[in-house]
């Protein structure tokens, strides 16, 4: 048996301690040099994460003469990152334990040996000891950086990342793209914008992260002038970055922007390859929010018919298509519904449910959604029974089942105040003031506010942002109000002014105006 083989079968972990024996009398009478770290090393790389980690003791064990080096920690941190899970008390021993080794062998300064302490420490959740690693490193590199970066991202410590961001000597494109998709991340698509602004303004030519993640903020800010200028960017001529992601993201930033048949071109323009089942369910989802949902339906169709097997997404897209369509596809939606484990091979989920009750409610098919929601193999969420209730609410007025899923959503913790407003208009409908006067009480004693309503409008390459009921109103909106008013006056319009009419809203009586959020926000985006 070779000195190779004896040690792929050290990594076996139901060896007993006879056949361990065996072994290491194996190794020390073998002619190969027992200080070779060549083949323990490769056998610690090719090796699973757990296994790596439990072979490691024992080539020490059975080779006293084997000493680590720079790659061995390397292959070891490596899998002590990717090694979960692992009892709590044990994850920072482990990592501890190499870093102390690495100390006493001098190994723990070399730059391959610091960067997977810093990866190490920060993927079981040690932030601070990863931070101290990469203070007291002698040697940085980008991947020093973006390690512990991504560590700050992944803990939701956004404002640390960006600090650490800002102090970067040299932010490599990797760096300012993954900057722009944490904001995106956490929603800061005005604040991912700013990134990309800043980056082209240091003359960074953004990656495929960086476009992908300032398509997704111009979607979510509906900043429709500002994709365009992006896509512009991306097609210009000497560049290859139109691939079948970039091209996915285009078509669901223009779609969410109001430009359908700017995303139809897109999507048309692509190369059939490139169409694969997230392009087809971007395309889907536009057409679906755009009311045109017969098209949505056949263009399901048609990527089955091209070979492209539909995913949970696609399958919600579809469902939602359905729904919208006002109960003229109810047949459609049971079929679709029906098949998709069967045929498709996609379980369906809490998500698809509640698009089918939504389909059934829509349609006015009351007994049939609560049907259904009474068979669900798992514990509906907000979406099904909210689309429950709503249904109560278009047909027939159902109070009895709207107050039993208004408490089902108070179990659920999920009693917002759009359910209790619900709730109260369908007392209203059937003339039960005295429950309508309850509800209200509740929410009042509850403390439940009603969320304000909340628009945006881009001009100029600024995106405003505009919330219900706020004080904080810039001068010249008011401005546009006269000026509103006086146009209606030479209209002969014999009303309240306008402007009385807003602060009225605004300002309204002193019970009224407790909480006020703030208003306008206006966002700079890309320049």
């Amino acid at each position: 048996m070779s000195r190779g083989c004896a040690l792929q079968l050290l990594s076996h972990p139901s060896l007993t301690a006879a056949q361990l024996r065996q072994l290491h009398a194996h190794l020390l009478t073998s002619s190969t040099h027992l200080a070779d770290r060549f083949l323990p090393n490769n056998l610690l790389r090719e090796a699973s994460p757990h296994r790596a980690l439990a072979l490691f003791p024992r080539l020490r064990r059975i080779l006293p003469a084997f000493l680590p080096n720079n790659y061995t920690f390397s292959f070891l941190l490596t899998a002590a990152a990717a090694a979960f899970p692992a009892p709590p008390p044990s994850e920072r021993r482990l990592v501890c334990s190499l870093h102390a080794l690495a100390v006493a062998l001098g190994w723990d300064a070399h730059i391959y040996v610091s960067n997977g302490l810093i990866h190490a420490y920060a993927a079981r959740g040690h932030l601070a000891s990863s931070r101290r690693v990469f203070d007291d490193a002698c040697n940085r590199d980008a991947c020093s950086w973006i390690s512990l970066f991504t560590a700050y991202n992944g803990a939701g410590q956004l404002d640390d990342a960006r600090a650490l961001f800002e102090e970067m000597p040299h932010k490599t494109p990797v760096a300012w793209s993954a900057m722009l998709s944490a904001y995106v991340g956490a929603g800061g698509f005005a604040d991912a914008l700013e990134v990309f602004d800043r980056m082209l303004r240091a003359r960074v030519r953004p990656n495929r992260a960086a476009i992908v993640g300032a398509l997704a903020a111009c979607a979510a800010l509906g900043a429709l002038e500002q994709g365009r200028w992006v896509h512009a960017l991306v097609a210009a001529p000497g560049r290859s970055q139109m691939d079948g992601m970039v091209a996915t993201t285009l078509v669901d930033m223009y779609a969410k922007c109001g430009s359908l048949d700017a995303a139809t071109q897109v999507f048309e323009a692509m190369p059939e390859r490139q169409r694969d089942v997230f392009a087809y369910t971007a395309m889907i989802s536009g057409l679906s929010d755009h009311g045109r949902c017969r098209e949505a339906i056949e263009l399901f169709h048609t990527m089955q018919d091209r070979g492209v097997r539909p995913n949970q997404v696609t399958f919600i897209c579809v469902l939602s298509a359905c729904a919208r369509a006002g109960g003229g596809l109810v047949d459609v939606a049971k079929e679709i519904f029906r098949t998709m484990a069967t045929v498709h091979g996609v379980k369906p989920g809490v998500e698809h449910y509640g698009s089918m009750v939504d389909v059934l409610g829509r349609a006015g098919l009351l007994a049939e959604a609560v049907a259904l929601v009474r068979t669900m193999p798992m514990r509906p969420d907000s979406y099904v029974l909210g689309a429950l209730l709503n249904a109560c609410r278009l047909h027939g007025g159902d109070v009895e089942l709207g107050k039993e899923l208004v408490e089902w959503l108070a179990e659920l913790g999920l009693d917002h105040s759009g359910v209790h407003v619900q709730l109260s208009n369908m007392y209203a409908g059937s003339s039960k003031w005295e429950d309508v006067l309850r509800v209200r009480t509740v929410m009042e004693e509850k403390k439940v506010t009603k969320v304000p309503g909340c628009s945006m409008v881009e001009v100029d390459g600024v995106a405003c942002e505009f919330v219900a009921s706020d004080l904080s109103l810039d001068p010249w909106i008011m401005t546009v109000v006269r000026d509103l008013d006086e146009h209606l006056r030479l209209l002969g319009h014999d009303f309240l002014h306008l402007e009385e009419l807003l602060k009225n809203r605004l300002f309204g009586r002193p019970e009224e105006n407790q909480t006020k959020p703030k208003n306008v926000r206006t966002h700079l985006v890309v320049s």
